[in-house]
């Protein structure tokens, strides 16, 4: 049987191709496809070893678009559902007072968008009870829900605390019982003031 050798046209390895189909590669002229070469520039080792990352990036995203990366580099799972959230706003605690006589007259503001707040009632005091429900519709792309804590004044408001609430959770379970979200002061060094809530995630599953 009559053979004719193949050379292909990167020169990365000949081949000796019968007329059945049998294949026998020469020996010792396949190269590894990110074999190191002593001239090689570093701009391109780099680029070779992380092509496969992107590769498998873009194979993320194409198979799974619930993955979704903020700002802060962190990833949402669940990022991609839609939904009621709703928010039971049950009491704060321990609020830093920011009235130099008297006390305080806090009030909370929530938001998942900042263009679309709501806010609790006026109250008094470094421990209000507001015993308050508010409903958000959550969008895709949408995992944290703010909180903020302001002291009413006649002339302007000024801030407490505030915090963000990641909502991963209660949107794997539906459910997320009261518990306490403190509202961190220098990093988390300090305190100012602790709010208490509970939420409750209703998915929706229309196209």
């Amino acid at each position: 049987m009559q053979l004719r050798e193949y050379k292909s046209p990167t020169d990365s390895f000949s081949t000796s191709i019968s007329t059945s189909t049998s294949l026998t590669l020469a020996p010792n002229t396949i190269k590894r496809p990110f074999a190191i070469q002593p001239n090689m520039k570093f701009t391109t080792l780099v680029a070779a070893f992380l092509a496969p990352i992107a590769v498998l990036a873009a194979s993320l995203e194409s198979i799974a678009p619930e993955f979704k990366v903020d700002a802060e580099g962190h990833i949402g799972i669940f990022a991609g559902k839609k939904g009621q959230l709703y928010v039971k706003l049950n009491r704060a605690t321990n609020l830093r007072n920011k009235d130099w006589f008297g006390k305080s007259d806090p009030f909370v503001e929530m938001w998942l968008d900042k263009a679309y707040k709501q806010r609790s009632k006026d109250t008094k005091g470094q421990s209000p009870v507001f015993d308050e429900t508010f409903c958000f519709y959550l969008r895709p792309g949408q995992n944290k829900l703010y909180v903020r804590v302001v002291d009413l004044d006649t002339f302007r408001n000024d801030k407490i605390g505030d915090t963000s609430i990641p909502l991963d959770g209660v949107m794997t379970t539906g459910w997320s019982p009261s518990k306490d979200y403190n509202l961190p002061k220098w990093l988390g060094l300090r305190s100012d003031g602790v709010v208490n809530l509970q939420m409750q995630f209703v998915e929706d599953k229309s196209p």
